[in-house]
């Protein structure tokens, strides 16, 4: 079973950038769509950014064949109820 990278996902306006640790490159993705429901939150990418073998970057949740979606659980909101 391969090890888990460490990698960083940082949300921009409109883009994704991916980078791993160790390596000098990152991956810019432009976000084709975000969906918000059921307190889930989901980018879809215009390119892959994962390895097949990848399931999880920290927070988000990795899927997709030809184009990554990425799915994170939206936070609380202050004065929410359950």
């Amino acid at each position: 079973m391969p090890k888990d990278s460490n990698v960083s996902v940082l949300v921009g306006e409109g883009v994704v950038t991916v980078k791993r640790e160790g390596s000098n490159r990152a991956v810019l993705a432009k976000v084709l769509g975000k969906v918000e429901a059921d307190g889930v939150e989901v980018l879809c990418l215009d390119r892959l950014v994962h390895e097949s073998h990848e399931q999880q970057f920290g927070e988000w949740t990795l899927a997709g064949a030809v184009t990554t979606l990425l799915s994170r659980s939206l936070s609380p909101i202050t004065g929410a109820t359950a």
